[in-house]
């Protein structure tokens, strides 16, 4: 993917929140703060919310009693509790498909009118608060996502796992030993890393009383519960991996086996791009392949 304008303007130089057609963020929103968390339950929401909405005369009494009965009609047993869930998150589909915010001015309906002055959080924090990810995750990592993962739900959940993402991308490199080229990914790699960054959203091994969404919000200590002891202490990357997904103790052979054919399919992936390029194109793109090295990684 090529830099976006919106780039220059975030936190970190890599903007993650409205990022494509199909992948936009909402976890800052507590999108996935709700039990019974299945991606097409939550689209039906989301289209129930964004159907119900554009009939909503747009005054603030109309808004206020649209959020009182989203809340009667979904519920506020919310697994984090200290959390809000907020109700005005919609879908937008303009030749795709992702989550955003119903009160934003350019939203359907608003004529240009910011009404996110009545979220929860108000208009404020929806304006200028950046997760995590932004402040602490890696460019590559953050652009790499963001062209690899095509769907709304998975990336939502992806995106601000900045300390997951980052032990990934380290470890394939390390092992396909030459670093990855946001904008030089064929489709194979990219599917690839998408299969590898997805284990954050299909991982089997998860703690039961785990949420899945977790790294969202800079206000709050997000670091997780201790589960594994020492294990793979002379294996850190591999270590944070499983920490972060909240791997439990007794699943760690199991989980390692996947975990090693996803990074395995990926290193082996960057190593086919790389001789797949001839010697002259290798030279003329990086002097140091010159010497008969791999590259070093590219951050």
């Amino acid at each position: 993917m090529p830099m976006l304008p919106e780039d220059a303007q975030v936190p970190g130089g890599v903007y993650l929140c409205q990022a494509g057609p199909d992948i936009s963020c909402g976890s800052c929103c507590g999108l996935y703060n709700m039990t019974d968390l299945r991606r097409e339950r939550l689209r039906n929401i989301l289209l129930e919310r964004t159907e119900r909405f554009a009939a909503v005369t747009r005054n603030v009494d109309a808004i206020l009693a649209f959020e009182q009965e989203r809340f009667a009609r979904e519920g506020t047993d919310y697994p984090l509790a200290d959390f809000h869930h907020c109700v005005f998150v919609g879908l937008i589909q303009d030749g795709g498909e992702r989550v955003g915010c119903l009160l934003h001015p350019l939203a359907l309906g608003n004529g240009g009118v910011d009404w996110r002055g009545l979220s929860f959080y108000g208009g404020a924090a929806c304006k200028l608060f950046f997760c995590p990810s932004h402040h602490l995750g890696a460019a590559k990592w953050k652009r790499v996502a963001r062209e690899v993962v095509d769907d709304w739900f998975d990336y939502g959940l992806i995106a601000p796992e900045y300390r997951l993402n980052q032990a990934l991308i380290e470890e394939v490199e390390a092992r396909a030993g030459r670093g990855i080229d946001p904008d030089a990914m064929d489709a194979d790699l990219k599917a690839a890393l998408a299969a590898l960054f997805r284990l954050k959203v299909q991982w089997p091994f998860r703690a039961p009383d785990a949420p899945v969404a977790w790294n969202f919000f800079s206000t709050r200590n997000t670091d997780r519960r201790e589960r594994l002891g020492s294990i793979l202490d002379n294996e850190p990357r591999l270590r944070t991996i499983l920490h972060e997904l909240d791997t439990q103790p007794e699943h760690v052979p199991s989980a390692l086996r996947l975990l090693e054919e996803r990074l395995t399919r990926a290193a082996e992936e960057i190593r086919r791009g790389w001789t797949d390029v001839s010697a002259d194109e290798r030279d003329k793109s990086d002097p140091r392949s010159r010497r008969g090295a791999w590259p070093e990684a590219l951050y």
